[in-house]
C-alpha cells in the first residue's frame, strides 16, 4: 500500500530550500576539484603514497556528491507529497556524513604534515591540529552512527546531537585557524628574513593561495557550527555540510598545483616547492641558499650580456 500523500500545494521550501540550494553550489565545487585533479595528473610525478592520498580524496569528494544526489534524489523524487517520509534521514545522507567527515581528517593531517615541513620546530604546533582533526573526526563518526539509529530529522535538534556536532565543527574549526595561522607567520618569516626578491611574486601567489583558502574552510566551520546551533531543524547549515569537503580537498589541489603555477612565473619557484613537499629542511635556511644562488646566476649572466655588447662593439 503507497505511502500517504500530503496536501496538493503545500509549501515545504522553508525546509529543503537549503538543501537543494547547497547541493547546487557542492556539485559545481566537484566539478572544481575534478579540473584540479586533471592538472594535477598531468603535471606532477610526485611519489606514490602522495598520489594515491589524491585520488582517495578526489574520488571521497566524488562519491559524497553521488550520495547527496542520491539524498536528493529521495527526497525530492522517490518521497514526493510523502510528508512523512520527508521527516526521516536517509541512509545515503548518513553516509556522506562519514564519508565528509573522513576527507576533512585527511586533509587536515596533509596540512599539519605541510607545516612540519616547512619548519621541523613546529612540532607541538603540529600536534595540537592532529588532536583537533581527531576530536573533530571521532565525534563526526559517533553522530553519523547515532543518526543512523535515530532516523528522524527531528534528532538533529537533540542536545546529544548539537553536543556531537558542536564538538565536530568547533574542533574543525581550530583546527583551521590554527593552520592558517602557522601557514602565514612561517611564509611572512620566509620572505622578510631573506633577500630572495626575485620570487616575491611567488611568494605572494603562494600565500593566496594557502591562507585564503585556509580561511575560507576555517569561516566555513564557523559559519557552520553558529547555523547549526541556531537553526537545526531548517537545514540553514546543510548547504556548508554539502560543501565543506569540497573546500578542503580543493585546499589541498591549489597547494600542490601551485607550484607548477609559480614554476611557470619564475624558475626558483621548483626550487621552492622541493623545499615545501620533499625536503623536511627549515624554510628560512633553505631560501637564504637559493638567494645566494640567484645572485652568483645574475652575476654570470650580467657578465655574458657585457660581452656581447663589447662584442657588438668591436665589430
Amino acid at each position: 500500500m503507497d505511502a500517504p500523500i500530503g496536501t496538493v500545494g503545500t509549501n515545504i521550501s522553508h525546509v529543503f530550500d537549503g538543501m537543494y540550494y547547497g547541493f547546487v553550489l557542492a556539485t559545481l565545487l566537484a566539478g572544481v576539484t575534478l579540473v584540479q585533479g586533471w592538472s594535477y595528473v598531468n603535471n606532477f610525478k610526485d611519489p606514490w603514497p602522495l598520489r594515491i592520498a589524491v585520488a582517495i580524496l578526489i574520488l571521497g569528494d566524488l562519491f559524497a556528491t553521488c550520495l547527496d544526489v542520491s539524498a536528493m534524489h529521495t527526497f525530492l523524487v522517490v518521497n514526493f507529497g510523502n510528508l512523512a517520509q520527508l521527516s526521516r534521514m536517509t541512509d545515503s545522507l548518513n553516509c556522506e556524513v562519514i564519508v565528509t567527515v573522513v576527507i576533512v581528517f585527511l586533509v587536515q593531517l596533509f596540512l599539519a604534515g605541510h607545516i612540519y615541513l616547512l619548519d621541523q620546530n613546529s612540532r607541538w604546533i603540529c600536534s595540537v591540529i592532529i588532536f583537533f582533526a581527531t576530536g573533530s573526526f571521532v565525534a563526526g563518526v559517533v553522530s553519523a552512527a547515532a543518526l543512523f539509529d535515530q532516523d528522524k530529522i527531528a534528532y538533529l535538534a537533540t542536545e546529544e546531537n548539537k553536543i556531537l556536532f558542536g564538538i565536530r565543527a568547533s574542533f574543525s574549526a581550530v583546527a583551521g585557524v590554527i593552520t592558517t595561522t602557522s601557514l602565514t607567520r612561517l611564509l611572512s618569516s620566509a620572505k622578510t628574513k631573506t633577500k630572495l626578491q626575485c620570487s616575491d611574486t611567488m611568494m605572494q601567489k603562494l600565500m593566496i593561495f594557502i591562507v585564503h583558502r585556509g580561511l575560507l574552510v576555517s569561516v566555513a566551520q564557523v559559519l557552520f557550527f553558529v547555523i547549526y546551533l541556531a537553526r537545526p531543524i531548517k537545514l540553514y547549515w546543510v548547504p556548508l555540510h554539502f560543501m565543506s569537503s569540497k573546500f578542503y580537498v580543493i585546499t589541498m589541489m591549489a597547494i600542490l598545483n601551485e607550484r607548477q603555477h609559480t614554476h611557470t612565473q619564475e624558475e626558483v619557484a621548483v626550487s621552492v616547492s622541493s623545499i615545501i613537499f620533499s625536503h623536511p629542511v627549515p624554510l628560512e635556511s633553505r631560501m637564504v641558499e637559493l638567494s645566494q644562488r640567484s645572485e652568483g646566476e645574475d652575476a654570470v649572466e650580467l657578465e655574458r650580456k657585457d660581452r656581447c655588447a663589447v662584442d657588438e662593439l668591436d665589430g
